[in-house]
């Protein structure tokens, strides 16, 4: 079924007595930063050919309401739920004027579901109680009849009519693709809708677009009409929600809105949700959430400082297409209220901040009084993982609390990094940052919260957590040091520094100061040993050139300079069950087992 995209002014304005839409601080062009509010609700979920919505009615009311009221008292611009989340009791709360959105705010709600005739019927009786108008596309008569239950979203926003008077507007905008799942409940019990409503499109205006989870398989060939200064929202409830089909559409965006004024917002449930099952049973989905916030390059500097700041709150930075930014929820279940950058405004573009967002509030879920409690720390999961790999845990763990990229980087240095020599720790160029080509999965070993090694990003990160707990212990085994890193035998730990990016280990002497140490393990043969040698002893070299240049050293200083930087490098690998090592220049032992005696050609650097 094609989907129609339309102006919502144009509806506005086709109402018996016609409204005017209020203008929308979320899409003002100012500078002035907008505030949003997102739920990311947990629990227990009914999803059968009858309803799909929380299990627990009370428990589905109290959640929506206490995030709807926090929206109301935050002032917040923008509000969004995710897909079969709000319940209907809230709705008419809000229709009796409980809470409602500010002038120029716009909730975006993804409800539970509900049958055509109560749909149908709840419209005639808002529009003839005039509290609000409630707008909805005509039904399909055949669906309407056959189907049990429709999936809307329903924005809720204010207009003005004719005297200048402000109306409480309901509009609800239905699922136009039913999902795919192994019993076909979609496929057999929704009644579609064909519309894709639109906000404030036009020149220089910042647009809003919305499309509800699977609506994602047809929305592809709509890309290209709407990328255009918009700000794309995509509400689920959605057990993968990295799947490829429902990411083809991101891909086509990342391919043409890459110097456009454009985001995208991926609201999903937390992870974890269980669904029941006739007899008390439940199912575990075992799901992540995966609900981001992507932007285009040009829209965030990629600041150290700001992505430790908003890891540490709860959004998690990575890289999806190479070289589009995303920020992850955390994945627990949560209300996170953010500032928010605008998307354009007036003026030279090159001169605005590209901080992006912060995170100004985050509230957790109390179960034993049904309500909200802010000031919810968010748990990365690291520490978790860390509890399997004794011997690097407690450093580890330590220096992640001061910076979540620095142990990115160490570690990436002990892997092999894979960027350019000189480069390769900038945040565009480190491998643990890129998403998972395959399923968008997240890679970074700090942000673990995924353990699922069926999942991609899963293994990729339990592979270097591993790969660090190894080579920790390399200090008790049989390894021929060189000479001017045999003091990492007596102990060493991961550190990484801004002043000293080449380097990822600090030994536990400290006298000699920071070596930069690569373990390979089993896995590279003579010439991919040699290579990476080659690569990291370039980046050195080049970074102490520039160093004693800029200090104005002598070029007999520099010579010597360049030869001491380079013996803090060491490559270990194994091979046959014996350690071997690739030191600096003239200490090559590669091929000397680990009971022969290092032979250095070149002067005594021990």
């Amino acid at each position: 079924m094609a989907i129609n995209i339309v102006d919502v002014e144009e509806v506005l304005r086709q109402q018996p007595h016609p409204l005017t839409l209020m203008s929308l601080e979320a899409l003002n062009p100012a500078r002035e930063p907008y505030r949003a509010i997102l739920l990311q609700p947990s629990g227990m979920v009914e999803a059968n050919d009858v309803r799909v919505g929380h299990a627990d009615a009370a428990v589905g009311h109290a959640l929506c309401r206490g995030f709807l009221s926090a929206a109301a008292k935050s002032h917040s611009d923008l509000a969004v739920a995710p897909e079969y989340c709000v319940p209907w009791s809230v709705v008419e709360e809000i229709v009796a004027g409980d809470y409602r959105p500010p002038q120029g705010a716009i909730w975006v709600l993804g409800c539970e579901s509900i049958s055509p005739v109560d749909f149908q019927s709840l419209a005639q009786q808002y529009n003839a109680a005039g509290e609000c108008v409630f707008h909805h596309e005509p039904l399909d008569a055949r669906q309407a009849a056959q189907r049990r239950y429709l999936d809307p979203l329903l924005y809720i926003f204010w207009a003005q009519n004719q005297d200048g008077q402000p109306v409480l507007c309901l509009l609800a905008q239905l699922k136009t693709v039913a999902c795919r799942d192994y019993r076909d409940v979609e496929q057999t019990s929704l009644c579609l809708g064909k519309t894709v409503y639109a906000f404030n499109r036009g020149i220089n205006s910042m647009s809003l677009v919305s499309i509800i989870c699977s609506d994602a398989f047809d929305f592809t060939e709509h890309i290209d009409e709407i990328h255009t200064n918009c700000l794309l929202i995509h509400i689920q409830l959605n057990p993968k929600p990295a799947h490829t089909d429902y990411a083809a559409y991101r891909t086509r965006l990342c391919s043409v809105g890459t110097n456009s004024h454009v985001e995208l917002l991926c609201l999903n449930w937390a992870r974890n949700i269980k669904e029941v099952k006739s007899g008390g049973k439940y199912a575990d989905w075992n799901n992540v959430a995966g609900s981001a916030w992507y932007a285009p390059p040009i829209k965030f500097s990629a600041d150290d400082g700001i992505i430790d700041s908003l890891h540490r709150k709860g959004l998690y930075y990575c890289l999806l297409a190479q070289r589009w930014h995303s920020f992850f929820l955390n994945y627990e279940g949560q209300i996170i209220q953010l500032q928010k950058q605008k998307l354009l405004f007036p003026g030279e573009q090159a001169l605005a901040p590209k901080n992006f967002v912060a995170v100004e509030e985050r509230w957790s879920w109390r179960e034993d009084n049904y309500s909200w409690q802010s000031g919810a720390v968010a748990d990365d999961g690291f520490s978790g993982a860390l509890a399997e790999y004794q011997a690097i845990a407690q450093h580890l763990r330590q220096a992640s609390l001061e910076s979540p990229l620095a142990v990115e980087r160490a570690i990436e240095i002990l892997m092999g990094p894979r960027g350019t020599p000189a480069t390769w720790y900038t945040v565009k160029e480190l491998d643990a940052v890129h998403l998972d080509k395959d399923e968008e999965s997240i890679r970074r070993v700090t942000v673990h919260q995924d353990a699922d090694l069926t999942r991609p990003g899963s293994s990729y990160r339990l592979q270097r957590l591993q790969r660090a707990h190894d080579a920790i212990g390399l200090a008790h085994n049989d390894v021929p040091w060189p000479p001017s890193v045999r003091d990492l035998a007596d102990g060493f730990k991961f550190s990484w520094k801004r002043n000293s990016p080449h380097h990822n280990v600090e030994t536990n002497a400290g006298v000699r100061g920071p070596a930069t140490l690569v373990y390979l393990s089993d896995q590279a043969n003579n010439l991919a040993v040699e290579a990476m040698h080659q690569k990291l002893r370039t980046a050195i070299t080049n970074q102490v050139i520039n160093e004693a240049c800029a200090a104005g050293k002598s070029a007999e200083e520099l010579s010597d300079i360049i030869v001491r930087a380079q013996d803090r490098l060491c490559v270990v690998f194994r091979r046959n069950n014996r350690f071997g090592a690739r030191g600096p220049e003239g200490m090559n032992l590669i091929d000397v087992p680990a009971s022969a005696s290092p032979v250095d050609f070149s002067e005594d650097r021990s």
